[in-house]
């Protein structure tokens, strides 16, 4: 849900953080893991990258409550099992939904999804909403359906398998927007007629607010509805 801008090359420590006690670079992330590679100096890094955010449902993570996630399953190319650009911080303390799933890479497995975490067209700024969902009002990300068949069932894909409609994560996401919509209906209308971009500048600014892609989503959709009413 979150776009990550990795940097075009690895943080200058990364082949250290994965030499095993004995001093070998590891690619082999559970030998890395087994063997006394610095995995927490790894989690601290993405998560300081990410701005404490998980890189799929953006909960609000620490380094006790993360762990490390390979993007493209190790199972599928164990080359990029130690690989920078393919591993994220995710959340990890999580509970069953009323249909006994998961979320984020505790229900995604070893599955492969299109990661449009990478993507620059999946951020958001003044300009541009996000290319691919859209932000309900009961803390639903509904896939846009703008798309061709394929890139639709992709992106449908990606929030069913990392299940991202998870209640817990709706109720959190659906609360935020009755905050921000309980402080705009108390508005005068002079008000109101910035409130969206007030809040979409702020939540710009706060990289780090907890499920900021979809609030930006949320508000971005608001802006533009009250800019055609004016």
């Amino acid at each position: 849900m979150q776009y990550i801008q990795k940097q075009e090359i690895q943080p200058d420590n990364w082949d250290d953080w994965f030499k095993t006690a004995n001093g070998v670079r590891t690619f082999d992330y559970l030998k890395a893991q087994n063997n006394g590679s610095d995995l927490k100096s790894v989690r601290e890094y993405l998560i300081k990258e990410q701005y404490y955010l998980c890189a799929y449902c953006q909960s609000k993570i620490t380094i006790d409550n993360s762990s490390i996630e390979h993007v493209i399953p190790k199972s599928l190319n164990l080359e990029l099992s130690t690989n920078y650009h393919n591993l994220v911080a995710v959340c990890k303390n999580q509970i069953k939904d009323e249909n006994g799933r998961l979320h984020c890479d505790k229900e995604k497995g070893s599955l492969p999804i299109v990661p449009y975490i990478f993507y620059s067209n999946s951020d958001v700024n003044i300009g541009v909403n996000n290319n691919y969902f859209r932000a309900s009002n009961d803390g639903s990300i509904i896939t846009k359906d703008n798309k061709n068949e394929i890139e639709y069932f992709q992106i449908k894909s990606f929030v069913d398998i990392l299940n991202l409609n998870h209640t817990t994560l709706k109720n959190k996401r659906k609360s935020a927007i009755f905050t921000l919509t309980s402080v705009y209906k108390k508005l005068s209308e002079h008000q109101k007629n910035v409130f969206w971009i007030t809040k979409l500048n702020t939540f710009l600014a706060n990289k780090s607010n907890p499920y900021r892609q979809f609030l930006l989503i949320y508000c971005q959709s608001k802006r533009r509805n009250k800019l055609k009413q004016q």
